[in-house]
């Protein structure tokens, strides 16, 4: 498997599990805000994903600019830089007693990061399947695909 499929199949892992994060983030602030959770419950379970969604982001960054794709790298450093600010302020995680003055402001900070990881997760989807008919076009990702596809077979066939 090319190296280049493995890296965008990478980042569709990483978008997905960023798009998890900000959506669960999201719906809790929509609970919150409709009173179907309390603030208590609301705030630990925002801060329990709020530094994994970091790391992930900072993950995706790193291993995006370390694999030479540079403009997807360079949008991903913005939110990078974005989050790092936040932590650096202290202002990453939820506080109990302010949640219900910051639920408008921070629906309205998840539902941007929604978007730009909606448009960044359609990117590398697309990249994926380009490297995916790419690689395939070529003779020897005939010969490849041709081999896999009997491997599989064969495999099934001793099975049954």
């Amino acid at each position: 498997m090319p190296w280049e499929l493995l890296t965008w199949l990478l980042a569709f892992i990483l978008q997905s599990a960023l798009l998890g994060c900000c959506m669960y983030q999201l719906i809790q602030l929509s609970d919150l805000e409709c009173d179907l959770l309390n603030p208590h419950d609301a705030s630990r379970n925002i801060n329990a994903v709020v530094l994994p969604e970091y790391l992930s982001q900072a993950a995706l960054t790193a291993f995006l600019l370390l694999s030479g794709h540079w403009a997807y790298g360079g949008i991903h450093v913005l939110l990078l830089a974005y989050h790092a600010r936040l932590y650096l302020r202290r202002e990453h995680l939820t506080d109990v007693t302010e949640i219900f003055r910051q639920v408008g402001v921070r629906k309205r900070r998840e539902m941007l990061k929604l978007a730009f990881y909606l448009v960044t997760f359609v990117l590398a989807i697309y990249n994926m399947i380009h490297v995916v008919v790419l690689t395939f076009l070529t003779p020897a990702g005939r010969k490849a695909a041709a081999k896999v596809l009997r491997d599989a077979a064969a495999s099934m066939h001793r099975r049954i």
